[in-house]
């Protein structure tokens, strides 16, 4: 296995910068992620997490003729969710010669070490965006069309990244590669909604998808080795028999009809955004949930078909010739923090990710969404988790390894304090 070396990283090491040493060509955003982060709860059990769950009020309350008889109380009735974390783990190397020529000069080299560190947590944080926006297989992109020539074309903006191991799995059944597998992405046309690989896949299908190698496939890992994310707690249906049952709950059993959120669908024909279906989600989320929803979230796409309906408040003031004040457009704000945008709907505020998914509206209760996690409320070291464990791990080459561990899942104790909207047209 080739290790980082000096000739990889020379660009970044071989001038004296200023306060941002390295400007790093990829996009850092991942406001999904900054988003649900807020509220994180660690959870013991050895990594589980049962919460109880109240679906009938104890008791019962009745008119009654004068001397008439007393009713019968009815019981209350509880069911339970299980949660699993999912572990993570990173890992990433060093040649011994990179970090001595790094640190010869440490006012003229970009010290090795920090460098690897900060553009690897940058990966770590958009794997885990992408984890918490998908349906808890992980999709990195999914194929609008059979395409088995790279570059490849994708439905949205790709969450892949230039030098990832991923598969091409068929959604059929979440088992079949389409290809070899394991090929090397080697380039993401972010405008051309492409993704170049290694080598081509073949007999591919509308649906299919890019993953993680080795990490969503039946016949190799049994079930999905991510957490579960917005787009599949959000379901009217159940998760992909490779991902299980959000909860341990089978939303298609009879009575459980309480852990089945809010779906407003169009048949699979894509419609406008609406005023009307905005307002329909919000009181859906209210007559379901009991949720007050504090956060609408999508693609960029659709907050410009927002921004479209904002189009009849639109004024200027004319007074004496000169420059108008404000202008058309939106001010923006900074999305590495949370996505948040400047538009809201109801008072409540959109967020937006450019990674989301295309053709979808989210809306969010958050109090009621939140990361349960193991000892470490973020992915570290595990020089830093463990004791005794150095952070450099000497290997048989001249090389030294730094992992890191992480164990994470999406919670949520009322899914219906969340909907989404689908089928919705982005041009």
């Amino acid at each position: 296995m080739a290790a980082t070396a000096t000739t990889d990283v020379i660009e970044a090491l071989k001038y004296a910068y200023g306060v941002n040493k390295v400007l790093n060509v990829f996009n850092h955003e991942s406001p999904t992620w900054a988003m649900l982060s807020k509220v994180k709860k660690p959870m013991g059990g050895r990594g589980q997490f049962i919460m109880p769950l109240l679906v009938q009020n104890p008791g019962v309350f009745k008119g009654i003729a004068q001397g008439g008889s007393l009713p019968s109380a009815t019981v209350a009735d509880t069911t339970e969710a299980t949660f699993s974390l999912q572990e993570y783990v990173g890992i990433y190397d060093m040649s011994w010669k990179l970090i001595q020529d790094s640190t010869k000069d440490k006012f003229a080299f970009q010290q090795a070490l920090q460098f690897m560190e900060d553009n690897f947590r940058n990966r770590v944080v958009r794997n885990l965006n992408s984890d918490l926006i998908s349906d808890g297989r992980g999709a990195l992109a999914y194929l609008p069309a059979a395409d088995n020539t790279s570059p490849i074309t994708v439905s949205a903006l790709p969450r892949a990244e230039t030098g990832m191991l991923v598969d091409v799995m068929a959604t059929s059944d979440d088992d079949t590669l389409r290809g070899a597998g394991n090929f090397t992405v080697t380039g993401v046309d972010t405008q051309a909604r492409t993704i170049k690989t290694s080598a081509d896949p073949s007999s591919t299908a509308a649906g299919d998808y890019f993953v993680l190698a080795a990490t969503c496939d039946v016949s190799v890992t049994t079930t999905s080795l991510h957490s579960n994310g917005l787009l599949g707690i959000l379901d009217s249906s159940n998760p992909a028999t490779v991902v299980g049952n959000y909860g341990g709950i089978n939303r298609s059993t009879a009575g459980n009809e309480f852990w089945i959120p809010v779906e407003l669908g169009n048949s699979g024909s894509n419609r406008p955004l609406t005023e009307d279906l905005l307002l329909q989600l919000m009181d859906g989320i209210r007559e379901k949930g009991g949720g007050m929803v504090n956060a609408f979230a999508s693609n960029l796409a659709i907050l410009r078909r927002y921004h479209e309906l904002l189009t009849a408040e639109r004024y200027f003031a004319l007074s004496k010739p000169g420059t108008l004040s404000g202008g058309i457009g939106r001010v923006e704000k900074d999305p590495a923090k949370d996505g948040l945008t400047p538009y809201e709907f109801s008072g409540v505020p959109w967020y937006a990710d450019p990674y989301f998914d295309p053709n979808v509206v989210v809306a969010l209760d958050t109090s009621h969404f939140f990361i349960g996690t193991g000892e470490n409320e973020v992915p570290r070291p595990i020089s830093e988790i463990f004791d005794n464990v150095p952070f450099f791990r000497q290997t048989t080459s001249a090389t030294f390894e730094v992992a890191w561990y992480y164990q994470m899942e999406l919670l949520s104790d009322n899914v219906c304090a969340g909907g989404k909207v689908v089928d919705v047209a982005e041009s």
